[in-house]
């Protein structure tokens, strides 16, 4: 038997409603070949005991350095209890004993494919398994891609991106999560390694408002008549506060000004790509004024309901073929549809371009199906209109135009301005005019001298930064990121609203709460909340992937990264008062031991080097930091926990790299 695994109840029902698959069981359908079974998503998970009150107080030392990273049931809103695995899972494993060959149709997504990867592992399937990209729910594309499997190898590097990334998250937010609930009690602030960044993000912007102070610039102005006798004016390329005196004495009606340079470039703006969950959430945003996981929500449904390919991260185009079906089978109902009527009215009529051709990618941009489209919301037909005209632009030619550069010199400054001419509209024909309207160029000559015929001066005022809204706070929130890894921020976002850090009021604007506020407080110096080693740290995932970073150098770097923000959190004055000591750093030499609740740091911002006081359960006291800093090594301690849970009494020392280490006093 032959088990596909789908990404939830509907796809699998309309899987089996193509495959003839009609006989229905507890969790999947079946025929005589198929089992068609789903998924939840987050079913299975690196092992965290998060009701093991022990193991975040008590049992463990900082930082948790896992030697590896098993793998356990998640718990599940499915379940009965709220911390047993979802029953889906049992169905899961006993179709799997009795199939040798599993076929994942479950989303195309770096999250989806580590999440079926971690599902197969944890029910140690051993079987073929063939990944296969479901870009639409139409049954060409369902029989097509599933009755003649074949297994799409960038997948596997997919799920690698997904794995090691995954792997960092766990570590960064467990670690710190916990240092956070040894600080100020379970749960008070829950944080992520990826949220914090877009915390102190939307602080800064907040205090960049409250801070902000006008300032006015005065920019000159000059005008000159053209050979034709036009008047064409042009601006100053410098601006001051205050206009200098031997200027305003040389810039005069009647002054000479030089032609200094005169430019044309004929310019083809390529038609742009279509969209990709990311770039619909951005213009959704921006058109519409919907939040971001509104969007998402929205576009999934409406891939569930067959209107559209599926809405993830690739902005690839189509083949050739699927070129051609859209044209016969897609277009003929836009034509119909009154938001898409006016375009083609207009003289609207696709061509297959550079921006929407791909023959290799097996995954492309969002893209309309055939399926009509009726029986839609009207938040569903705005998310149709966005994906629709962005298909219409995307198979439109190029926008040219002729664009004039002219500068003049005059009264020692550059004053210059641009011309646009429209050649040919393209796909620009489906935008406001006011997004191209063109100017005519002054017709003059590089190195002509003409006379200026008037001054004046433009006073500008700097204007405030405005709260962020759903448009610019994702498009700054991706820029943190390298692209592979930006389908996370929606969640992001969703997690600083859902723990009451973020607000997002009627307008769309967001800012921080009270809790949001008391915890950038703490965090706006640490690195978990530094954008730039966000990036870094991606890059180093993509580096580990590609084999120039070896996964054993990959492990020592998170595991530095973890370790300081950890250091960070339980050092940090405002969750602790630092117990003030005369001891020096073993280490440098330089620095002072400061004594916080769970953890003695030197004072060196070069060195920084930390003992953790929490150590195989037991809290080393502020005198015996003192006796293992200065003689090496502490007098005996009873309470320490061995591997098998056993207690004994032991003796802390400092290794080679002035690190606590426990020697058993009874075994030695």
């Amino acid at each position: 038997m032959i088990t596909i695994i789908a990404q939830s109840l509907r796809i699998a029902r309309n899987i089996s409603y193509i495959l003839q698959a009609d006989i229905e069981m507890d969790g999947y359908y079946a025929n005589d070949k198929y089992f068609i079974t789903w998924t939840y998503g987050h079913m299975v998970e690196i092992n965290t005991p998060r009701g093991n009150t022990g193991y975040w107080f008590h049992d463990a030392s900082f930082p948790v350095l896992p030697k590896e990273y098993a793998l356990n049931a998640a718990p599940s809103s499915h379940s009965e209890s709220r911390n047993t695995p979802d029953p889906q899972l049992a169905v899961l494993k006993n179709l799997l004993a009795k199939s040798k060959q599993v076929i994942i149709a479950t989303d195309p997504t770096m999250q989806g494919g580590l999440m079926s990867s971690y599902l197969l592992r944890y029910l140690k399937f051993e079987g073929k398994v063939t990944r296969v990209i479901l870009n639409d729910l139409m049954s060409d594309t369902i029989k097509s891609r599933l009755y003649y499997p074949s297994h799409d190898e960038s997948f596997d590097q997919a799920v690698r991106v997904a794995l090691f990334k995954d792997r960092l998250d766990w570590l960064a937010n467990v670690n710190v999560s916990r240092a956070f609930a040894f600080a100020t009690g379970m749960n008070t602030y829950p944080v992520t390694r990826t949220a914090m960044p877009l915390l102190s993000m939307v602080a800064r912007r907040e205090k960049n408002i409250k801070e902000f102070t006008p300032q006015s610039y005065h920019v000159p102005t000059l005008t000159i008549k053209d050979n034709d006798g036009n008047l064409f004016a042009f601006r100053c390329e410098n601006m001051w506060s205050v206009l200098p005196d031997d200027l305003t004495d040389k810039l005069r009606v009647g002054a000479e000004a030089a032609v200094s340079k005169y430019e044309v470039e004929t310019i083809d703006e390529a038609s742009p790509k279509l969209h990709n969950i990311i770039s619909l959430q951005e213009e959704a945003a921006r058109v519409f004024g919907m939040d971001p996981v509104q969007t998402y929500k929205l576009a999934r449904g409406l891939y569930e309901k067959k209107r559209i390919s599926f809405p993830g991260n690739s902005q690839a185009g189509i083949s050739r073929r699927d070129y051609d079906d859209f044209k016969k089978n897609v277009y003929p109902r836009m034509a119909e549809a009154p938001c898409f009527k006016a375009f083609i009215d207009n003289g609207y009529r696709p061509v297959f371009t550079k921006s929407g051709k791909d023959e290799y990618s097996a995954d492309h941009g969002i893209v309309l199906t055939a399926y009509p489209f009726v029986g839609l919301t009207q938040e569903e037909t705005k998310i149709i209109f966005l994906i629709g005209r962005r298909m219409m632009a995307t198979f439109s030619r190029s926008f040219r135009y002729r664009k004039t550069t002219v500068e003049v010199e005059c009264a020692g400054q550059t004053f210059f301005n641009t011309y646009k001419e429209v050649i040919r509209l393209g796909y620009k024909s489906l935008r406001k005019p006011e997004d191209y309207a063109g100017t005519d160029a002054p017709n003059l000559e590089a190195s002509q001298t003409v006379h200026v015929e008037s001054v004046g001066s433009v006073t500008k005022t700097t204007s405030p930064p405005k709260p962020y809204k759903d448009a610019e706070l994702i498009r700054d929130c991706h820029r943190v990121h390298l692209p592979d890894f930006r389908d996370g921020v929606v969640k992001d976002i969703m997690f600083l609203q859902s723990k009451g850090y973020l607000h997002r009021n009627r307008m769309g604007e967001y800012s921080l709460t009270e809790s949001g506020k008391a915890l950038n407080y703490i965090i706006r110096d640490m690195a978990i909340s530094d954008a730039n080693v966000l990036k870094t740290l991606d890059r180093l995932v993509n580096e580990t992937v590609k084999g120039s970073v070896t996964e054993e150098k990959f492990n020592a770097i998170i595991e530095s990264y973890v370790t300081g923000v950890t250091s960070q959190v339980l050092s940090c004055a405002k969750l602790f008062k630092p117990t003030e000591t005369d001891i020096k750093c073993p280490k440098c030499g330089k620095g002072i031991f400061r004594i916080f609740g769970k953890i003695a740091k030197c004072t060196n911002p070069e060195c920084g080097h930390s003992i953790y006081r929490q150590i195989d359960g037991v809290t080393i006291n502020s005198r015996e930091i003192r006796n293992l800093i200065v003689d090496g090594h502490t007098s005996p301690i009873r309470g320490f926990i061995d591997e098998d849970g056993k207690s004994y009494v032991g003796r802390v020392v400092l290794d080679d790299d002035f690190s606590p280490l426990v020697i058993n006093v009874q075994k030695h």
